[in-house]
């Protein structure tokens, strides 16, 4: 008899126990806000475990940002950094932490290794030119396909201002190889903006050597706190809204745009100081 008094309490704490989580994922769901913050950790634990290669862009544009108000500054020459002047856009400004961050970096590279700087802060105004070029591109290659399946084609490569916000555009931003000392840059895979099955970080199609140079590039930006986009073994953010997705941080993005559009014109809200140094101490 005390068997079976046991045996239904047991069943009896089971059943209280389903139904009180029953009404607390009703309530919890309830709300939209929570609804959407717990499809945005579902997600990023799916690429933590491997079942995606990325972080969707769908929640990383939900990302919230409380700017920080981190002022640009411009880039200043560094010995072990090289410019890649065809692709900077001037001014070379970053976030004067980004800068700082990227100064320390070149100051502990191994002897004979470089950084390559290829892309910083771009403007509003420069990523408008890139999308309109990416889409007539892809128009003039396919000459019989519809402006949606063009414009559809072109987000794959390209980010449409007015409806995405880049990494770039917020000074947070960096596009980067480890070269020598003339400015060639190691075995990546491929080269710089070139985009094919190679691209991705972790892919399989390169060799052991190509595989190294990465990794190493990815330890190298990893520790001052940069974040690499799996998509592009090249470019690494902190500060915005794709850091923050792939630190697991839904409200942790500190810097946002740095222009914002007034009266159709492209105006900075951020504090700009040119020739404000922002090297560090160049102790190694």
């Amino acid at each position: 008899m005390f068997d079976t008094f046991l045996e239904n309490e047991t069943v009896l704490i089971l059943i209280v126990s389903l139904i009180s989580l029953c009404f607390f994922m009703f309530w919890y769901f309830s709300s939209k806000r929570r609804r959407r913050h717990f499809k945005f950790y579902i997600n990023y634990l799916m690429y933590k475990l491997g079942f995606q290669e990325y972080f969707s862009k769908h929640y990383i544009s939900r990302v919230h940002v409380l700017d920080n108000r981190d002022p640009m500054v411009d880039v200043l020459p560094h010995p072990r950094i090289i410019w890649d002047t065809e692709s900077l856009e001037d001014p070379n400004m970053l976030r004067k932490t980004v800068a700082i961050k990227l100064n320390k970096i070149a100051d502990k590279l191994p002897e004979g290794v470089y950084l390559k700087l290829y892309s910083t802060f771009r403007s509003r105004i420069k990523q408008n030119e890139i999308w309109k070029n990416t889409v007539n591109k892809i128009a003039i290659q396919n000459p019989d396909m519809g402006s949606s399946e063009i414009l559809r084609l072109a987000k794959f490569t390209a980010i449409d201002p007015k409806l995405d916000m880049g990494g770039h555009e917020t000074g947070g931003a960096v596009d980067v190889a480890l070269c020598d000392f003339q400015g060639q840059i190691f075995d990546f895979g491929t080269r710089f903006h070139e985009r094919n099955d190679k691209t991705k970080t972790r892919s399989r199609l390169i060799t052991k050597e190509q595989k190294a140079n990465r990794r190493r590039l990815v330890r190298i930006m990893k520790r001052q706190g940069f974040v690499n986009f799996p998509g592009e073994w090249w470019h690494f953010s902190y500060g915005d809204r794709l850091w923050s997705a792939y630190k697991g941080k839904r409200s942790g993005g500190i810097y946002d745009s740095v222009e914002k559009e007034f009266d159709g014109k492209y105006i900075s809200v951020v504090p700009i100081y040119h020739n404000i140094s922002s090297n560090s101490s160049n102790s190694k």
